[in-house]
């Protein structure tokens, strides 16, 4: 293989790549804008073990995030923090090999204080006003998934070496003044190859390509032999919404408010994968060893507006209703990635490419849900709630090009539809102080070329003390693994057959944990 000894350029490389470090790297697609118009609330911990079904019962910090007439309902101040454990899991099947992988973070998915202000009227009017500062968590990224195995038909370097066929080798060189990025149109994953000696021109052409994990048989090419895969992938971060809230209540028979929400988005994802030769003896190249790392940052904030309404028409019945607007979010795409590669002869690199960084715009869809909830005196409350949000009207958008997500617009617009989300949940009071709950939350994915659907069910359980003092808790699951097939690389095609890229399926679910105290006064 053609060695590259170029680390003392990469420095001054990276310095005339300005515009290369502002161009997303995989670029920022539908799946983006999905990822952060989900919701999947966490709040306190009452409102999770009843499976947040709260749009008609209110009286809920985590609940205001949901209707904004939670606030209204309130009769008294009160102030609450809410700490929780989430815990990920995943077990992949990949080369006959079985990996399990986990990640467990701490965090606050709710505080907050709701004070009431009475008017001085009894029954009838408007009795009295609130005002409460609520921070509630809407999503919660927290994912980890291993694999590995050991393959004999084909690796990845080979699919790479594949996808680089057309490009010719001079426009992939980083030691020049050459820009590969923009000038060759490859993948940064793939110019770092090249720069690290992981791919090779055939001979007589300057644009076509075998891998470091190759042999070249005359005419033919083949894997030189076994290697050793290893992935793994990990998702850190949330998405969480500080929301300034004003609710009235009006007759004890009718609950408002509104909503000014701030909504902060922080997202790490990281890629790691790796190939090692069994034995290096056997690739003409000496090859030992490679890894590619890709790590990616989202951040950035928004606003949106809400409003909501709880009515009793009738004694122990409670409906409810809230509309929320799309959330107008900007946010901020950072990203590099990484290659290393080694050889049997002590030869090896290490490349970095420039830190990329890219600015736009997401607007999500508008959400509206109703309620209905029904207590039986101070004993039990039963609830459910249906909510609705069009996936297909998420709109990507750049500051200064109108129409430069159109091509993402048009697949988000032909790809996703409407999702229907419900939630149930229940109180049972077994005692004055102390109350059991549980809960259930269905999720469709909008997505229209997959029906699969994800089921949650919480529990929890709450003492109410004399002096004000309460202390929550909750615990909620995954009702079934989801279950997903996955591929690391694609197929790699030779003039006269196929070799299929290894599968792998992945198993994966999670839990969560939550603890709310508060005071009421």
């Amino acid at each position: 293989m053609k060695r590259n000894h170029i680390k003392t350029a990469v420095a001054a490389f990276a310095l005339l790549l300005t515009g290369a470090a502002f161009a997303p790297a995989y670029g920022q697609n539908m799946w983006d804008a999905y990822l952060f118009s989900q919701q999947t609330n966490e709040g306190s911990a009452r409102s999770v073990a009843m499976g947040n079904a709260f749009v008609a019962l209110g009286g809920d910090m985590g609940a205001i995030s949901i209707n904004p007439a939670s606030s209204g309902v309130y009769t008294y101040n009160e102030f609450i923090f809410t700490g929780g454990v989430t815990s990920a899991n995943s077990h992949a099947d990949y080369l006959g090999n079985s990996l399990s992988a986990g990640k467990t973070r701490f965090g606050v998915p709710n505080f907050g204080f709701v004070s009431t202000f009475n008017t001085g009227r009894r029954s009838s009017g408007l009795i009295s006003w609130n005002l409460a500062l609520a921070f509630n968590k809407t999503n919660n990224f927290t994912s980890r998934m291993s694999a590995s195995g050991t393959s004999t038909e084909s690796s990845y370097l080979q699919s790479m070496a594949q996808g680089l066929g057309g490009i010719h080798a001079t426009n992939l060189d980083m030691n020049s003044y050459n820009d590969p990025f923009f000038g060759s149109g490859a993948s940064w994953k793939s110019i770092l190859a090249w720069n690290t000696s992981l791919l090779d021109t055939l001979p007589d052409s300057g644009s076509d390509y075998y891998a470091a994990t190759e042999n070249l048989n005359g005419y033919n090419i083949v894997l030189g032999g076994p290697v050793r895969q290893y992935y793994t992938s990990e998702k850190t971060g949330s998405i969480s919404e500080a929301v300034i809230n004003f609710g009235g209540n009006i007759s004890n028979k009718f609950y408002f408010g509104v909503n000014l929400g701030i909504v902060n988005v922080w997202y790490n994802y990281n890629e790691f994968y790796s190939e090692s030769a069994i034995d290096s003896r056997n690739f003409n190249s000496g090859f030992e060893n490679f890894t590619m790392q890709y790590r990616q940052k989202t951040t950035g904030t928004g606003v949106n507006l809400k409003a909501g309404i709880i009515y009793l028409p009738v004694r122990g019945l409670r409906i409810g209703a809230s509309i929320s607007t799309p959330t107008w979010l900007y946010l901020t795409d950072e990203w590099e990635e990484r290659v290393t590669s080694s050889f049997n002869d002590g030869y090896s690199q290490d490349l970095l490419s420039p830190l990329g960084k890219y600015d736009y715009r997401l607007n999500t869809p508008f959400r509206w849900n109703v309620g209905v909830a029904y207590t039986i005196g101070k004993i039990a409350v039963i609830s459910a709630d249906y909510e609705s949000i069009n996936y297909s009207q998420m709109k990507l958008a750049d500051y200064d090009y109108p129409g430069y997500f159109a091509e993402e617009n048009a697949a988000i617009s032909s790809s996703f539809t409407t999702a229907d989300i419900f939630r149930a949940g229940a109180e049972v009071r077994l005692a004055p102080e102390f109350a059991v709950r549980a809960g259930y939350q269905y999720y469709n994915e909008g997505y229209k070329f997959d029906s699969s659907t994800t089921q949650i069910g919480s529990l929890g359980i709450g003492y109410s003390g004399r002096r004000g003092f309460f202390i929550d808790a909750a615990y909620l699951q995954k009702l079934k693994r989801t279950s997903e097939t996955f591929t690391l690389y694609d197929d790699i095609v030779y003039s006269d057959s196929v070799v299929a890229a290894p599968s792998g399926t992945n198993r994966y679910t999670n839990w969560k944990l939550l603890v709310s105290i508060g005071i009421r006064f």
